[in-house]
């Protein structure tokens, strides 16, 4: 699945994905239910990896204009 978007709104998509990130990891630490800490874990991870490749997006959009600069 692809999803188009403006870099502000990707910078947005990732600021939120990170803020997520550092709440679910103080939810995780606090829960004592083993099965809910499981599953927290696992949308902790599939975040990370949305985050991940919003991440990379920014940086090669900012790259590939930074050539374009230099051109």
């Amino acid at each position: 699945m692809q999803i188009q978007l403006s870099r502000d709104e990707a910078e947005a998509l990732r600021d939120l994905l990170r803020q997520r990130v550092v709440e679910l990891d103080t939810e995780i630490n606090r829960t004592d239910s083993l099965t809910f800490k499981h599953e927290l874990q696992q949308l902790d991870r599939s975040i990370e990896r949305v985050l991940g490749e919003v991440s990379a997006a920014l940086a090669e959009q900012k790259e590939t204009e930074g050539r374009e600069g230099t051109v």
